[in-house]
This record gives structure tokens, C-alpha cells and sequence, in this order.
């Protein structure tokens, strides 16, 4: 049985340690390094958004949550439609509907 709380938490870690790494490379100019460690830090977004809908766990805080990741997603890598951001993110938007509504 997978242990969520660690995975979720060292993804959590990876992320805030991306993010001082971007503020870093932002500081210097090297936009080359900025953009990698966006992308990084968007695959582990997406893997952190799959472990909450793994949860199946049904609160106000975690929707709100999962909610927020999605827009930072959007924002990073924009879609147009329904069917791209479920094959972009590889997760099924009637899952993801269903977890929201508990």
C-alpha cells in the first residue's frame, strides 16, 4: 500500500525547493535554467494534482487545493478545450468532478 502522506509531502518539498531555484536562476538572468526548472516544477504539479484525486478524500481544503493546482497548470501550459487537458494531465475530468463533488 502506497504511504500518500509522504508522497505528497516530498512532492510538496520538490515544488518549494523548485520554486527557490527559479527565484535563484529569475535573480541572475539565466532564463534558460528558469524555464527548466518551471517545467520540472509543473510534471510535479501534475503528479501531485493524480495523488490527491487518488485520496478520494472529500474536503473543502483539499478541493480548494486541487482547484489551485489546476490553475497553475492552466497557466503554465494554457488548453483550449475539455479533451486536451485530460489527455495534457492525464487524468479524466468526470473523476475529477466527482472528487470535487464528494
Amino acid at each position: 500500500m502506497k504511504n500518500y502522506n509522504n508522497k505528497i509531502s516530498n512532492l510538496a518539498s520538490q515544488i518549494s525547493q523548485l520554486d527557490n531555484m527559479i527565484l535563484l536562476h529569475d535573480e541572475i538572468h539565466d532564463e534558460v535554467m528558469v524555464q527548466q526548472y518551471k517545467a520540472r516544477k509543473t510534471d510535479y504539479l501534475k503528479e501531485l494534482l493524480t495523488e490527491l484525486l487518488n485520496l478520494n478524500a472529500s474536503t473543502p481544503r483539499i478541493h480548494e487545493i486541487i482547484k489551485s493546482i489546476i490553475s497553475k497548470l492552466q497557466a503554465a501550459t494554457p488548453v483550449v478545450n475539455e479533451q486536451e487537458i485530460s489527455q495534457k494531465f492525464k487524468f479524466s475530468l468526470t473523476e475529477l468532478e466527482a472528487t470535487i463533488e464528494g
